[in-house]
């Protein structure tokens, strides 16, 4: 895999490596399936649930850099690997799915401003460890695990001003059912990055078009790091998808983050002079869009250690 400057987003020309830094202090407890989502209006990462969490919702205050938890009751039983995206006009979270102890097929708003929960309607079958994207609009879920580790391939749409559910069509040619894959929304198209199913990794970089229903296998530039179990996030304005830690499937973790390019397509390693530590798998990364910053947090590390730690990585330039 290729090393990138980090160029173009304004300052000096001159390539600047950084690298991820630990934030210390008090937070949640180690556990790893959590969602994360990026409250906007606040500049905070909202994060629920996951194994080793319960119900539980923490915040992660990108300004103070500080966590809090908040009371958040009448709201969801104790899950884990649910999907959750950011509704920034709604001023909330929205979950969808998760493991009880069964799959579930419950759906939830968590409002940002009163931290209350309230019930939405339901859309696909139970299951968990699905892809999650959205473009403030609409929202997406793809995939997952239903009941017995059957993995799908049903792509799910939420009408996040109405709340309203739709099954989108799909081509013939379209990437085999997978759970717990990379996955981002970009210029009109929703783009999938390796995952797995029962039997193991399902690899391969896929972009669905919204406007044909219809999916395109890439040919990118380069290989990822990890093919499942990976933490992503969206840089719209670089036009790329971090993609940190992850395996192959195997538990065998890494704790490296790869850049994927939407115009390339290229996949190449961020610089950084120091990696967060230990490796892991089952995390999760939120980009604040305006400090341009990644946080990082939580995980399971190889073979089975609960992670609590947070990390933060700054881009001073766009990664190309």
């Amino acid at each position: 895999i290729d090393t990138p400057l980090l160029i173009g987003c304004g300052g000096s020309n001159s390539p600047q490596v950084t690298g991820w830094s630990q934030v210390l202090g008090p937070g949640p407890s180690p556990r790893w399936t959590q969602a994360a989502v990026l409250d906007p209006a606040r500049q905070d990462v909202v994060v629920f649930g996951g194994f080793g969490a319960g119900n539980e919702v923490w915040i992660f205050s990108f300004t103070s850099r500080s966590w809090t938890r908040v009371d958040a009751p009448n709201g969801p039983s104790p899950r884990a690997s649910p999907a959750a995206v950011s509704d920034p006009h709604g001023d909330r979270m929205v979950v969808v799915g998760g493991l009880t102890s069964a799959p579930t097929d419950e759906a939830w708003a968590f409002s940002f401003a009163t931290h209350t929960w309230s019930p939405l309607p339901k859309g696909p079958s139970p299951r968990f460890d699905m892809g999650a994207a959205t473009d403030g609009i609409h929202a997406w879920f793809y995939g997952g695990f239903m009941a017995g580790l059957q993995a799908t391939d049903e792509l799910w749409q939420l009408d996040l001003a109405s709340n309203t559910w739709s099954l989108l069509p799909q081509s013939q040619v379209r990437p085999s059912p997978r759970t717990n894959m990379g996955i981002a929304f970009n210029e009109g198209s929703l783009y999938i990055i390796g995952g797995h199913d029962a039997n193991g990794v399902t690899p391969g970089t896929w972009r669905y078009d919204f406007s044909s229903n219809t999916w395109s296998q890439l040919s990118p530039r380069g290989t990822p790091s990890a093919e499942a179990h990976l933490a992503s996030a969206t840089d719209n304005l670089c036009g790329v998808l971090l993609l940190a830690g992850g395996d192959h499937d195997d538990g065998i973790d890494v704790n490296t983050t790869d850049v994927f390019s939407f115009s390339q397509p290229s996949f190449v390693r961020l610089p950084a002079t120091t990696d967060f530590a230990p490796s892991r798998r089952h995390s999760v990364l939120v980009l604040e869009p305006q400090k341009q910053t990644f946080m990082l947090f939580g995980g399971l590390h190889d073979p089975s250690q609960l992670l609590g730690d947070t990390w933060l990585y700054h881009l001073e330039r766009c990664p190309q």
